[in-house]
């Protein structure tokens, strides 16, 4: 694979030479226009000066000056009798047809290709009345050929010039051009040979920009956020692991000790079916972990292609309200809807899985009373702004340790406070990334006058 220095090079040096190229064949074909256009207006000059050779009587005294490689003259009568020459012999024949040619249209430049001669020949041919016009309108018609030898030397002189000149300044650039590419390609190998250190493998390690500001800088520094990212997620995933290690340990030597026990010692059938029940208790904590656990899985599984369907915000509170008034026969649960909301033209709605919704508001409320005690618990609807929904949950409970309001959002993480309170750590993670699946956020903190503020802010569908 071409590396960037050397694609710089490539790309930098084909552009100066298509620079270059056209340039050149700008000023090449110019030069080549205006010498065309000098050589005939010359030979234009010396056919006029044809005219002055001719006396009263029609006939030709002295001859036109020869200044110009080759030059021939030719001048022919009213008559079309050639009257002069300034050579008897000479490569181009004015053919009758082509001297009818020239008193039609009066004056013809043209160009003929001549034996030994690498580049063609020019020239001018015109008509003029004389010094004594004839009666029947009929013009004299002179004819001047010649070739630009010194012209035609200046172009190829000029073409050779362009060629050798490209070819320097070509090279100059690719030189030119390898050392830019060095310089500015210096920051980025600077990191490249910082991350092949052995330093690098050290989790401490982060990559030092030479200037910050810059994008090798700006790399620099994503590069770092993603090693921190990273490193926080083998950090929790470590941690899940030995937790979940934990958690499923600890029910499953519960269940073995209960069965060795009754194994050995029951020997009655109540006391048999108390060791049974015990073992059964802690398989029922050990299906609802792997089922957490599944859950958890799932909605990682889960990409940005989940099929959203608007749904009533509203409906979705209010059930998952009702869910947890049968699963929590007793207890007390206010459900409040803000003016704002009720004051809506059309219903609050939201793009996402009603189910996934429901089990997330579920979870954060079943989370709500198991810590409150039994005491009241309260859910707000409420706008938060015309584009976003906000859901609030109020209980009275133990509330959060200061400190704690992010960790405790992490898998099989609990607080510090909730030691005598059964539970696995599952349903605030699995309702964080339900959420957050719905680009929602969630947030946790300290109740004013005790227990927990839940918060979940939604966005909504368009209207």
């Amino acid at each position: 694979m071409m590396q960037i220095k050397h694609k710089l090079i490539l790309w930098f040096s084909l552009l100066v030479a298509s620079i270059l190229f056209i340039f050149s064949v700008y000023v090449y074909s110019t030069y080549t226009s205006f010498r065309q256009r000098s050589i005939e207006d010359r030979l234009e000059r010396k056919a006029r000066v044809t005219e002055q050779l001719l006396t009263l009587r029609g006939s030709v005294a002295g001859s036109v000056i020869t200044s110009m490689p080759e030059q021939v003259e030719f001048v022919y009568s009213p008559t079309d009798s050639l009257i002069y020459t300034s050579q008897k012999t000479n490569d181009f024949v004015a053919q009758k047809a082509f001297r009818e040619r020239v008193r039609r249209e009066r004056l013809v430049r043209f160009s003929y290709e001549s034996p030994g001669h690498i580049y063609p020949k020019d020239g001018v041919a015109l008509t003029y009345a004389g010094v004594s016009p004839s009666p029947d309108g009929r013009e004299y018609v002179a004819v001047v050929t010649a070739y630009d030898q010194d012209g035609y030397q200046r172009q190829n002189q000029l073409r050779d010039l362009f060629i050798v000149g490209n070819i320097v300044a070509i090279g100059l650039v690719v030189l030119l051009g390898y050392f830019f590419s060095r310089q500015a390609l210096k920051p980025l190998n600077n990191l490249i040979d910082q991350i092949n250190t052995p330093a690098a493998s050290t989790q401490a390690f982060r990559l030092r920009a030479d200037n910050p500001q810059d994008e090798v800088g700006v790399l620099a520094q994503a590069f770092n956020n993603l090693l921190t990212r990273q490193e926080r997620l083998v950090d929790n995933q470590r941690s899940f692991i030995a937790q979940a290690s934990h958690e499923l340990r600890t029910p499953l030597t519960t269940i073995k000790g209960w069965l060795e026990t009754s194994m050995l010692y029951d020997t009655d059938a109540d006391t048999l079916k108390r060791g049974m029940a015990q073992a059964v208790t802690e398989l029922d904590k050990l299906t609802a972990l792997s089922n957490g656990l599944l859950q958890l899985a799932r909605i990682d599984g889960v990409d940005a292609q989940l099929d959203r369907q608007p749904l009533a915000l509203v409906e979705i509170v209010l059930d998952a309200a009702d869910t947890l008034g049968q699963q929590r026969d007793g207890q007390s649960l206010s459900v409040q809807l803000s003016d704002g909301v009720l004051e809506q033209t059309t219903p609050v709605t939201v793009l996402g899985n009603a189910y996934l919704l429901k089990t997330a508001l579920l979870n954060l409320l079943d989370n709500a009373v198991k810590y409150s005690n039994g005491q009241p618990v309260t859910l707000h609807l409420e706008m938060d702004t015309e584009e976003r929904a906000r859901i609030r949950i109020e209980d009275r409970g133990i509330g959060l340790a200061p400190g704690e309001e992010d960790q405790i959002l992490l898998p099989l993480v609990r607080g510090s406070n909730v030691a005598s309170i059964a539970g696995f750590g599952i349903g605030l993670t699995l309702a964080s990334r339900i959420i957050a699946l719905h680009q929602g956020q969630l947030y946790l903190r300290p109740r004013p006058g005790g227990g927990t503020l839940t918060e979940v802010v939604l966005p909504l569908q368009p209207a």
